[in-house]
């Protein structure tokens, strides 16, 4: 559980405003509830977490998931990932880290914390500790140094401790590496039979009996959607744009105050073979490729038809135009490729070039200077700018005085009898997945024009085209219709499933008869007229996966062994089902490398550091005594 979130610590956003959250935390953290006489959301021995400390781990834990999801968290998913029990795992854990600490007789020096918050760039000034900047930072967040300093000591012994107790696992032996490698190298095929479900489309018969039994039991999954018919004021920024006159003058302090927006920066336009090798590939396969790549560059280079040599040789997505990537701007492209490209004049051809995605040949084409677009030129995009900025304070204002008339007047019908010049735009009745074009299928517009009831006028809308004012005409609850209605799709749903459970009993009595004594799986094959396919040699993670047997099927493939040959029960992908039969493993063709060898020494120094410290954690909360207020079951 602390490992769950502290990965999830690690984000770009968590890193950002890391400061701020963490001087909050501390604000109420460790020792805070020491002072004070409330009850305690969680004790851990006599180590006491006030509610405060919980809420605002809490809020941590919910914003790091939200950031994940573009800054709202799903409904329902805080919930099922148990948030709650997250963070009350964690605060557990941090407690019994430091009291572990203490009792190894682990210190954190006053140097120790003079150092940490010496190297935290948000307290620096020009790449060197700013005192100001630092005493401005924790009295804006209402701490003193000697408060912040005392909860920093409490992290960085958590910290430490952890330290201590992963450094009982510091070696990872030549056998344990090569295991590894070997795992994670070594390939595996299978034999395999597919069962597809359309094979079996033509052998459904249909009554009517069954289809309407069939239809009684799932006709939910052909209700209507909800309909709604509506009437809305408008207030859009483009209509009340419009009749907002711009003068000359206004042009050209815009075009002057916002020049870097008219610059047109410089294009260029290349073609590239690339001959694909990955970061964690072997040497041997960096090497394999770099000769390629060479190769092939003394050929482009004695003036062969590049695009050609591109088609023919190239491994990356572009191969089938010649290698042609279009026209792009700098920094487009990752790093190395980029400088490559700015530096050449039109028509070289380059070095090879190494990047993350393997060894490039680039020919740069085409270049497309920069420049500044003139103001006559822009005149019309200024225009609409000045436009829209102007409209949008307009057009809340127009919402809200008409609102606040609506209120006044009772009713929105009295308000239209009242104001003559005042526009209730109507529509037909429409779905949320199919409404009309224009501000109504503005996702705010709907989510508000969906939760109305029958003549309820909502608030003042927001939308990115303005704002609205809504009211729900009538509305047209989802209903399920008549089989007759739907009949045509009724059959074709109640075939493709009749046929995958026809596939599926298939697949599964295959299964049954291998294991019968004295059969196998061949001859079961052979004796129900199937084809048996081969996936060939497949690595267990490999992200070029070129079989045609299904790489969400693999890892159960290296599940096989030859006393237990055949899987247990068919594999389903895209409604297909798989029977698979173990035939070869095979350990790697390429001797590891020493990168490799040391990622891998590394790798499995982490996780035998993580076991040993889950292990302390699991034996320490066995052992302590731990109490969790009763509010915080419906928390």
């Amino acid at each position: 559980m602390l490992e769950f979130l502290r990965k999830r610590a690690q984000s770009i956003f968590i890193q950002a405003i890391v400061v701020i959250i963490a001087l909050v935390f501390i604000f109420w953290g460790v020792g805070t509830n020491l002072m004070n006489k409330q009850e305690a959301a969680i004790v851990v021995d006599d180590e006491e977490i006030s509610f405060q400390e919980f809420q605002q781990a809490y809020d941590q834990a919910y914003a790091r998931l939200a950031q994940q999801f573009g800054g709202t968290v799903p409904k329902g998913l805080a919930e099922n990932l148990n948030i709650k029990q997250q963070v009350i795992g964690q605060l557990t854990q941090e407690a019994l880290l430091r009291q572990g600490g203490q009792e190894m007789g682990i210190m954190v020096s006053s140097r120790e914390i003079q150092d940490e918050i010496e190297s935290m760039v948000q307290f620096q000034d020009n790449g060197s500790f700013d005192i100001e900047r630092y005493r401005t930072i924790l009295a804006s967040n209402r701490l003193s140094p000697e408060k912040y300093e005392q909860s920093l000591r409490y992290e960085l012994l958590g910290n430490k401790t952890i330290e201590n107790i992963g450094a009982f696992s510091q070696v990872a032996t030549d056998f344990e590496i090569e295991e590894l490698y070997n795992l994670e190298k070594e390939t595996v095929s299978v034999a395999y039979v597919v069962f597809d479900p359309d094979n079996y489309l033509d052998e459904i018969k249909i009554s009517d009996d069954e289809l309407a039994t069939w239809y009684e039991a799932n006709g939910d999954r052909y209700k209507t959607e909800k309909k709604v018919k509506l009437g809305y004021l408008p207030f859009l920024y483009e209509d009340i744009g419009a009749r907002i006159a711009v003068e000359e003058e206004e042009i050209s302090s815009y075009y002057d105050e916002h020049l870097t927006e008219f610059q047109v920066p410089e294009k260029r336009r290349a073609r590239h073979i690339l001959f694909r090798a990955a970061p964690d590939d072997p040497d041997g396969i960096h090497q394999q490729q770099l000769a390629k790549a060479e190769e092939i560059l003394e050929k482009a280079i004695s003036g062969a038809d590049f695009g050609e040599l591109a088609s023919q040789h190239s491994e990356g997505p572009t191969a089938a135009t010649g290698g042609d990537l279009g026209f792009f701007t700098k920094g487009q492209m990752v790093e190395a490729f980029n400088d490559a490209v700015f530096s050449m004049d039109s028509g070289e051809i380059s070095e090879v070039v190494k990047t993350d995605f393997g060894y490039h040949i680039i020919k740069l084409e085409e270049i497309q200077l920069g420049g500044v677009t003139p103001i006559e030129n822009a005149k019309e995009r200024i225009i609409s700018a000045l436009q829209l900025e102007q409209a949008k304070p307009m057009a809340f204002q127009l919402a809200n005085s008409a609102y606040e008339e609506i209120i006044g007047a009772g009713s929105l019908a009295s308000y239209l009898d009242q104001e003559a010049d005042a526009r209730l735009v109507e529509t037909d009745y429409f779905t949320r997945s199919n409404p009309p074009a224009g501000v109504v299928s503005e996702p705010a517009f709907l989510d508000r024009a969906f939760e109305l009831q029958e003549n309820e006028l909502s608030s003042i809308i927001e939308t990115g085209e303005g704002y609205v004012i809504i009211t729900a005409q009538a509305i047209m609850d989802p209903q399920t219709p008549a089989l007759s209605e739907v009949r045509d799709r009724v059959e074709q749903d109640f075939r493709t499933e009749k046929a995958a459970d026809a596939a599926k009993a298939d697949a599964e009595q295959l299964i049954a008869a291998t294991a019968e004594e004295g059969s196998s799986f061949d001859q079961a094959v052979q004796d129900r007229g199937l084809a048996i396919l081969e996936s060939g040699p497949m690595l267990k993670n490999d992200p070029d996966h070129s079989s045609d047997f299904p790489p969400a099927l693999v890892s159960d493939a290296f599940r096989l062994t030859r006393s237990a040959p055949v899987t247990s029960e068919p594999g389903v992908v895209d409604n297909s089902y798989f029977v698979y039969r173990f035939d070869q493993r095979k350990p790697p063709e390429i001797t590891m490398s020493d990168a490799e060898r040391e990622r891998y020494k590394e790798l499995l120094l982490q996780f035998k550091q993580q076991n040993i410290l889950d292990a302390w954690l699991r034996n320490r909360q066995a052992e302590a005594d731990i109490r969790i207020h009763k509010s915080l079951e419906n928390f």
